[in-house]
């Protein structure tokens, strides 16, 4: 078993992005030795005029029913995806509240903060900045809510299934959410049986004076890492765009069937929005799974 990771977790509810995430999330229980998930989350049941939600029964309530059975259909295609080797627990969320507001994000973001040693996997969609400003975003609701790393796979990621592994790119700054991740990664390469290679994106004149410098950040990352069997590369790439430097160097390693593993400064929904931050952005435009550690 991981050190850190003992339970994996993937809201399920039948769209492509989470049928995606779920042949991931079964790979990383697998190398990580850890038991499976799935949560639903069930919609609230608006009260009528001769009834209420607390005494409207399955087998007499269609709309309950209908749900009931979307939840089971969200379950099997989640479990049509995994090793038939997994045996996950299945379990349905209620909102806590009264509200009628469907806040799926925030149930599974309260469910996840229960547990311990867990992670949570996240299926997505790609959408233009302007589509997520008018829909928003679950995953990105989860992302903020959650304190345990969270790993987000895309429905349309460039490569041919999620269920491999064969590289972990490991975006390093010297940070302790970048130690962090070194440590989660190390988990998976030993795991796994893959190698690492560590990414430090230096700015263009190289580090300023005072700043650490990009050997004694990889050789941080190193001792957090462990060992690694399989080996340890270091790759220094000097671009103005962090993120996009990660993200083409992520590209160009695609026929190794990579995984990216990075630390997230917690700076919050609004900062992120504002400011920016490299690992939101890796997150959005990644053609592989991506996982961020706090």
């Amino acid at each position: 078993m991981s050190e850190r990771v003992a339970l994996v977790i993937l809201p399920v509810d039948g769209s492509p992005a989470c049928v995606a995430a779920a042949g991931h999330a079964g790979l990383l229980a697998q190398v990580l030795h850890a038991r499976l998930q799935l949560v639903h989350v069930m919609p609230p049941i608006p009260a009528e005029f001769s009834d209420l939600p607390a005494n409207r029964k399955p087998e007499t309530d269609q709309d309950r029913a209908e749900q009931l059975e979307n939840a089971r259909q969200a379950f099997e295609k989640a479990r049509a995806i995994l090793d038939p080797s997994l045996e996950p627990e299945c379990l349905t969320l209620e909102p806590d509240d009264e509200s009628l507001v469907h806040r799926p994000g925030r149930v599974v973001a309260d469910h996840v903060r229960r547990q311990s040693d867990c992670l949570l996997v996240l299926g997505a969609r790609h959408m233009s900045d302007l589509v997520k400003l008018v829909e928003g975003s679950v995953s990105n609701e989860i992302l903020h809510r959650v304190q345990c790393p969270v790993t987000v796979v895309h429905d349309d990621a460039e490569h041919e299934g999620t269920a491999r592994l064969g590289l972990i790119l490991l975006p390093v700054d010297g940070s302790g959410h970048s130690q962090a991740a070194a440590a989660l990664a190390g988990d998976m390469a030993r795991n796994a049986s893959v190698p690492v290679e560590l990414i430090f994106c230096q700015p263009r004149g190289g580090v300023d004076p005072g700043d650490e410098k990009p050997e004694a950040i990889f050789a941080r990352a190193r001792e957090a890492l462990g060992k690694v069997p399989s080996g340890v590369e270091e790759t220094l790439l000097t671009t103005a765009r962090p993120s996009d430097a990660i993200v083409k160097h992520a590209r160009a390693r695609q026929d190794q069937s990579p995984t990216v593993i990075m630390g997230r400064h917690g700076r919050g929904v609004l900062g992120e929005a504002l400011i920016g931050s490299v690992s939101h952005r890796v997150v959005e435009t990644a053609p592989c799974p991506v996982t961020v550690v706090i």
